[in-house]
């Protein structure tokens, strides 16, 4: 006997407008399978619709940041801290948003709540949003009555977390943006200033030194095949961000080279210990087993080496060794850290203790990246400078060679 194939009903999304029962004007966004099941769940809940219709279809649907998920999990510690059940508190989160990738997301959190499933199996459902540090704290918050302090612990580590990856972000955006700069004014010397000195030089019968000549070579290479260094630079991109996806030893040996970079590597370094302390911190206060909170924090680091050495911590914890002894044989923690995290142990004031170091390492970061935007500027101005100093220099020869026999 066959059995029937169940068919999946995609639902529609639907905008709305209309008032409640008190007359106060309101709208929203609601999925269903059609909108007459739309109209009859908006009016369940007490709303006399006013204006319905079908979502238009988005061509470039706005993607949910990272800090809209931080900012989500403070709106809701902030209503739960006051009483405000989950579904009114995302009810009114969604109204204040204009992104509808993210009003569509709360409309399914919202959904799936009302279902039955609680709220942390519900974020589960989206690791690409909610990582297993969300969903822990807010199955532990559910658990013991304490959602609100749990989503509050939540908020806190995110934010810190960002603060630290916008710092590290401002260390590589300032050379990035000046080498752009760099090569946009080579790229207009060598396809309009050069050509006009060379028509100069061609006409006035000059002879032209070795240094005008590669310039002016290289200028009639960028005008003919500039398409193809432009194919060759968004290829290498291409093929870099696809190694990136299908091996991941080469996200490895991205993580390792930047450690050696000079002033870049103890950014990274710092804010990956940061985040490690950080992170550990929150599991800890939390009341998280330590095998699961070592899997938390590693994923966390930011960094393929420390997330490696947290990987082998936890392994060798399973097997019962203190934390402490496993972290030094890893040669990836500094001596002050886990003299730190020894002194927490034999005081039971670990919490603190991660907290402290947490603080130290993202006041390094801070230091750290001022210094290397002030480190690098001059660097790049003088590579800058030595580029358009040879342009120009490589035309001004001639020049002088044509004031002479003029």
């Amino acid at each position: 006997m066959k059995t029937a194939k169940k068919t999946s009903i995609k639902k529609q999304t639907f905008l709305w407008s209309g008032y409640d029962r008190r007359s106060i004007k309101t709208n929203g966004v609601i999925e269903a399978i059609n909108i007459d099941l739309a109209k009859a769940q908006i009016e369940r809940n007490g709303i006399k619709i006013s204006k319905i219709k079908k979502q238009p279809i988005e061509l470039f649907p706005q993607r949910i940041k990272e800090a809209e998920i931080t900012l989500l999990a403070r709106q809701l510690a902030t209503m739960a801290h006051a009483g405000v059940p989950i579904i009114r508190a995302l009810d009114t989160i969604m109204e204040s948003s204009k992104n509808t990738s993210f009003k569509k997301l709360l409309i399914q959190i919202k959904q799936s709540v009302e279902s039955g499933n609680s709220f942390s199996d519900t974020l589960k459902m989206y690791p690409k949003y909610f990582d297993k540090l969300f969903c822990s704290l807010c199955a532990a918050g559910e658990e013991s009555g304490t959602l609100d302090v749990m989503l509050d612990r939540v908020a806190s580590h995110r934010e810190s977390v960002q603060s630290i990856k916008k710092k590290v972000k401002k260390a590589l955006t300032y050379p990035v943006m000046v080498i752009g700069v760099a090569i946009i004014v080579t790229w207009v010397l060598l396809n309009y200033a050069v050509p006009a000195f060379a028509d100069i030089f061609i006409s006035s019968g000059t002879k032209l030194p070795a240094i005008t000549k590669v310039t002016i070579d290289i200028s009639e290479f960028s005008q003919k095949y500039w398409w193809i260094l432009v194919v060759i630079v968004v290829a290498i991109i291409v093929l870099f961000k696809v190694a990136k996806k299908r091996y991941p030893k080469v996200q490895v040996w991205i993580d390792y080279t930047l450690l050696k970079v000079p002033v870049l590597g103890k950014v990274i370094q710092k804010s990956s210990l940061a985040r490690f302390a950080r992170t550990l911190e929150t599991t800890s206060s939390a009341g998280m087993p330590l095998l699961e909170a070592l899997t938390t924090v590693a994923n966390a680091t930011g960094n393929s080496r420390y997330e490696k050495a947290t990987l082998f911590i936890r392994d060798e914890v399973s097997k019962g060794r203190t934390m402490l002894h496993a972290a030094s044989e890893t040669h990836v923690f500094p001596g002050l850290m886990l003299q730190m995290i020894s002194v927490g142990e034999e005081s039971g004031q670990v919490e603190e203790m991660l907290a402290n170091i947490a603080k130290i390492y993202e006041e390094d970061v801070d230091v750290l990246v001022t210094n290397l935007s002030s480190a690098l500027e001059p660097i790049i101005m003088i590579i800058l400078g030595c580029i358009v100093g040879f342009l120009v220099v490589s035309m001004y020869v001639p020049m002088f060679n044509l004031g002479e026999a003029l």
